[in-house]
């Protein structure tokens, strides 16, 4: 069974994080599809904590920026309470696209980075980089 590297075009994606079109479409996509803005919460309040590269950009946002760790729950425990009984905020107070920071994106880029500079020092190539070779 042989095993072959994905193309390096699948492997690399962050031409399309500032990509114009890319941007708009997250912009399209954050006003008119994504619901989280009714209860006041920010894009990357809404990422899985269970996923390892969160739970660790997590960890970390908790060490370097506390207040922001705290501002985080307070929004998340405010939106499940809305959502608990079935509410919204008025709309003056829902999250505005100006108001969005990605506060995340740092600590994943620098996750995704020793990952990287991981796998090219140990030579490990994860699985989702692989992928069968049909016969």
């Amino acid at each position: 069974m042989s095993w072959k590297i994905a193309p390096a075009a699948v492997n690399n994606v962050k031409w399309a994080y500032n990509n114009s079109a890319f941007k708009y479409m997250r912009y399209v996509s954050w006003q008119y599809l994504w619901g989280g803005r009714e209860y006041g919460l920010l894009w990357h309040d809404q990422y899985y904590e269970p996923s390892p590269e969160v739970t660790e950009a997590l960890r970390r946002l908790n060490l370097k920026e506390p207040w922001l760790f705290d501002q985080r729950k307070i929004r998340l425990s405010r939106a499940h309470t809305l959502a608990m009984h079935n509410e919204i905020l008025p709309k003056d107070q829902w999250t505005n696209w100006n108001d969005e920071t990605f506060y995340l994106k740092p600590y994943l880029d620098e996750i995704e980075a020793e990952k990287t500079e991981r796998t090219k020092s140990s030579g490990f190539v994860p699985g989702f980089l692989m992928r069968k070779e049909e016969h």
